[in-house]
């Protein structure tokens, strides 16, 4: 299958340190009290192997009992300003997209906050991406306005 470069991009200033956002996309402990698309999930797995090439691995869960686990490798870490990973959505082997986050500090406790997905096969995987997305940063800011 031919991949398209279909792309998303979620912007958002949040009220935090960019070492404090930073770490939350990288400490497994800190991960699993935000990392899910929304309030009714449940993140009940997080990995973080914090080195070039090292795996990461998020699984979140419905109050259904659906689950959705995504993993892939780091390409490029400078906390606190850029993380780069690769993202295999439900772990398929087959389907690597790469997203970028970009932490630009504002002041002390503001970040300037960028994600983008990029490789996405085509417009229904970026509007179901972008949902997922927005859901999860909107946790980030809450957990992050709470912790």
């Amino acid at each position: 299958m031919t991949k398209d470069n279909t792309i998303l991009m979620v912007q958002r200033t949040i009220n935090a340190s960019a070492e404090r956002l930073f770490d939350a996309w990288t400490k497994p402990d800190l991960m699993k009290q935000w990392f899910r698309a929304s309030e009714k999930m449940t993140t009940t797995a997080a990995e973080a192997d914090l080195w070039l090439g090292g795996a990461w691995r998020v699984e979140m869960k419905t109050s259904t009992g659906l689950t959705y686990p995504n993993n892939g490798q780091y390409k490029v870490i400078d906390r606190p300003n850029k993380l780069v990973f690769t993202w295999h959505p439900n772990e398929k082997a087959d389907y690597e997209t790469i997203v970028t986050l970009i932490f630009k500090k504002v002041s002390e406790n503001v970040t300037d906050f960028t994600l983008t997905h990029e490789g996405l096969r085509n417009e229904e995987d970026k509007s179901d991406h972008t949902d997922g997305w927005n859901g999860c940063v909107s946790m980030l800011e809450k957990w992050a306005k709470t912790n």
